[in-house]
């Protein structure tokens, strides 16, 4: 069960992410079409804020607007 959708739908086939747990948190939680509209949204982000990603605190940010935007707390 998609926790953005409420609807079941295909899985990413696996964790978007190598490490952390959002990648682990989003594999479990999210479908694919959510996490689709999820990579949009936060290419939005970064170019709407010039997030540099390779601060810390840029990345803070974009993880941040990812995890309210699939209603991952």
């Amino acid at each position: 069960m998609c926790k953005r959708s409420g609807q079941l739908k295909a899985k990413l086939p696996g964790p978007p992410f190598k490490k952390g747990e959002l990648g682990k948190l989003v594999y479990e939680n999210v479908c694919a079409p959510c996490w689709g509209e999820a990579i949009g949204m936060g290419t939005k982000v970064i170019n709407e804020m010039r997030l540099d990603l390779s601060d810390p605190r840029a990345q803070k940010v974009w993880e941040t607007n990812i995890r309210e935007f699939l209603n991952l707390g």
